[in-house]
């Protein structure tokens, strides 16, 4: 994951939150591409608190498991694996850096690409009072970042659109955009 030294001190602050990198289920999709095709390698790219990893190692332990995140998890990546897994994580990429890190994504793995992308504004702020989300852009947008890529189709995709209740405040618009892409 390309980052800039100063926002890799941001993304600490943010890791320190309870709320932050909690994710831990597998979405369906993901599943079954797991168990129809063999996958024998997979990362967790921007892994959080680990959690999703986690129940990786519980639910597929002869799975070769790889886990990142530039704070809680900062192993080198590995050079290549076949299914590379994020969730809530493009959209923290830093703007400049994101063609990078997808290329960079693309270039390690063989088979399977799975991206949950956040379409809204996050309820956290870094300390400069940025967005979290870095990026905030319409999933048509995102899709036009990753439909390009050289040598991958995206063979799946959804967006969902709700309304989360928050502790203080009113609800919160959230947009996601999912993405499964293959290698041609």
């Amino acid at each position: 994951m390309a980052h800039s030294k100063a926002y890799l001190e941001e993304l600490k602050i943010l890791h320190n939150k309870k709320t932050f990198g909690r994710n831990e289920n597998i979405p369906e999709s993901v599943v079954q591409i797991l168990e129809e095709k063999n996958i024998t390698s997979f990362l967790d790219y921007g892994a959080g608190k680990g959690l999703t990893s986690r129940t990786m190692n519980t639910l597929y332990p002869n799975i070769k498991l790889h886990t990142y995140d530039p704070v809680t998890f900062p192993e080198p990546l590995p050079e290549q694996v076949e299914f590379t897994y994020s969730s809530d994580v493009l959209e923290h990429i830093e703007p400049d850096l994101l063609v990078t890190t997808i290329q960079d994504l693309c270039d390690r793995t063989t088979r399977y690409q799975y991206h949950l992308i956040a379409c809204h504004p996050a309820k956290k702020t870094l300390s400069d009072g940025r967005n979290a989300h870095l990026i905030i852009e319409k999933p048509d947008w995102w899709k036009s970042k990753l439909d390009n890529l050289q040598g991958w189709n995206i063979i799946h995709e959804d967006t969902i659109e709700r309304y989360a209740k928050v502790k203080k405040g009113p609800a919160l618009y959230v947009l996601k955009y999912i993405v499964m892409l293959e290698k041609v």
